[in-house]
């Protein structure tokens, strides 16, 4: 098996102040990561403004700010840059065709995912809302079918990433669904925040936030 190749890859996502933090993939010698060093810090749960409350991901370790990425790189000599992960995207969004073929790809990836290696644990929206560190409603779905049992939602929080499915129409078989709404139920599904499984995501929602009515 070909060994991994180097690069920086998002490790958590802080919703109160620095945002995404990035980390290396593998470890690398100790005299490599000294060249690196003064663009990294260590971090620890108290640093965060409210411990790790608004924080998903892992936070604890040695992260470096998304400004000081290139700089990591350029001194290791990673290819395989943030820059040019980020173009492919752009790039892709730019052609009407490519991008529909790369969020069904994003979408067809995230499902087999989350439903094939996710948990299920029973929860309640509100509470994944309200300790949310930021919530992604492709295309508006949610927003515009809640009333109706129906949208997708994304939510980052402390404890993982949820793939929401609701599930709460006319003819919805509510048994299968294992997170509480206002409205009926939903469909939820768990994974540990990763680097992959993110990208996806922001892929296939377009980055699209939340924006309607208050789910607590």
């Amino acid at each position: 098996m070909a060994e991994e190749e180097l690069k920086l890859e998002t490790k958590c996502y802080d919703a109160n102040e620095y945002g995404y933090l990035y980390g290396l993939n593998k470890k690398i010698p100790d005299e490599e990561f000294e060249k690196v060093k003064p663009y990294f810090r260590k971090f620890k749960r108290m640093d965060f403004v409210e411990g790790n409350v608004q924080v998903t991901g892992r936070p604890e370790g040695w992260r470096c700010l998304e400004k000081d990425v290139s700089k990591v790189e350029e001194i290791l000599g990673i290819t395989n840059t943030l820059e040019k992960r980020q173009n492919k995207v752009k790039e892709a969004f730019a052609d009407p065709v490519k991008k529909a073929n790369l969020k069904e790809k994003s979408y067809e990836w995230l499902t087999m995912l989350f439903q094939r290696t996710g948990t299920r644990p029973k929860q309640d929206l509100s509470r994944l809302v309200i300790h949310s560190t930021k919530m992604y409603d492709p295309q508006d779905s949610f927003k515009n079918g809640y009333e109706n049992g129906e949208g997708e939602l994304f939510i980052y929080t402390p404890h993982g990433m949820w793939y929401i499915i609701n599930n709460s129409g006319e003819f919805s078989d509510d048994s299968i669904n294992n997170v509480k709404t206002v409205n009926g139920g939903a469909i939820g599904h768990r994974l540990m925040y990763d680097d992959l499984i993110d990208r996806l995501i922001r892929i296939y929602t377009e980055e699209n936030e939340y924006s309607g009515e208050k789910l607590y």
